[in-house]
């Protein structure tokens, strides 16, 4: 073959390339229009790629590369990368916190409904410019229902002496469970002195901490604990997965859980970004993932049915869904895990 190409004659290859350009643009544009996601492995990535990637952005030629990896690397690697003309990722996953500090930073692309039309879907109380909200859920009560037949109603409740040794927490969720004990007991989610001292009661009422959100649920079946804090959307996956247990909406309120993803400013293919974040936000793939991992929905359009509508339907009277105040949450959070890890984690 290298011998025939060689005795083209020059003009005739010149030809013959001439012809052939269109065509090698045709399929260089369409390999061009791939979009690399910085994301969680697991569940998550899985579901990505069945809810969104493939169903939604394979007929719109846009090839999706998932980029595995924690959060936290992630938004480092977005601040090392951001003084870059080109970075290495058009879409990057994070938890509202870290969503709120790349756009204070900076950080992100600022979007609206021209350049994600589906922006115009989001629950009013999940928007906040560049971060685009993709699921979320509420921090509840959870309990095992074949043993407890009063639940817990309020944080305040798990001072009672009744449930010493038998409450459950996961030891990383430092933040979220001060942010609730604050709600307790000042009505805000930012009064920490508060929510210390309360937590210092909850611990010595016999706390126990877990390394892993899964970790928590063989305690529950075993009896080993009666209750815990954790977000709705695991106590769905636990239930459905045969684990006896059941959430209850603090009366106080419940802090919210955001799971979205950002457009990094240097993202080096911003249109198919800008799809992909529209993709995201259409009701198959919002019901995919209520479906598989009961996150609710942040959208108006994708009403759940069946089932999983029955499950995640949130209790009348409605509970009160609090949203954290990100800006003092994302500069106090170092704090609090230290204080966390000094004062209940070791102790």
């Amino acid at each position: 073959m290298l011998e025939f190409t060689h005795r083209i004659p020059l003009a005739r290859r010149a030809v013959l390339g001439l012809l052939a350009t269109p065509a090698l643009m045709t399929r260089r544009a369409r390999a061009a229009e791939t979009c690399v996601v910085g994301t969680w492995g697991g569940d998550y990535a899985r579901l990505l790629k069945e809810n969104i990637d493939d169903p939604i952005l394979k007929s719109a030629d846009i090839n999706v590369i998932q980029d595995v990896g924690d959060e936290t690397p992630r938004y480092t690697k977005m601040v090392a990368q951001h003084a870059l003309p080109r970075g290495t990722m058009d879409i990057a996953c994070f938890g509202a916190v870290n969503g709120y500090r790349a756009m204070q930073a900076g950080l992100s692309e600022p979007l609206d409904e021209t350049k994600v039309p589906n922006l115009k879907h989001v629950l009013p109380d999940l928007r906040s410019g560049a971060f685009v909200p993709h699921i979320y859920s509420a921090q509840v009560i959870v309990y095992n229902p074949e043993l407890v037949t009063d639940p817990p109603k309020s944080f305040g409740d798990l001072l009672d002496p009744k449930w010493k040794g038998k409450i459950g927490m996961v030891s990383t969720v430092a933040p979220w469970v001060l942010m609730g004990a604050s709600l307790l007991e000042s009505s805000t989610t930012t009064d920490f002195d508060k929510a210390k001292a309360f937590m210092l009661k909850l611990n010595a009422n016999g706390l126990r901490l877990y390394p892993e959100t899964d970790s928590l649920a063989p305690a529950f079946k075993s009896g080993e604990i009666d209750v815990g804090v954790i977000w709705l959307a695991r106590s769905f996956m636990w239930h459905n997965a045969g684990f006896p247990v059941k959430g209850q909406f603090p009366s106080e309120g419940a802090i919210l859980y955001v799971s979205g993803m950002v457009v990094p400013k240097n993202s080096p293919n911003k249109p198919a970004a800008f799809k992909y974040m529209n993709a995201l936000l259409e009701p198959s793939a919002q019901q995919g993932f209520a479906a598989h991992m009961g996150y609710l929905p942040t959208v108006d359009d994708a009403p759940l049915s069946g089932n999983v509508g029955e499950q995640l339907a949130l209790p009348e009277p409605r509970p009160k869904l609090v949203t954290p105040d990100y800006a003092v949450i994302s500069k106090s959070m170092s704090d609090l895990n230290d204080w966390w890890l000094k004062n209940i984690q070791r102790s």
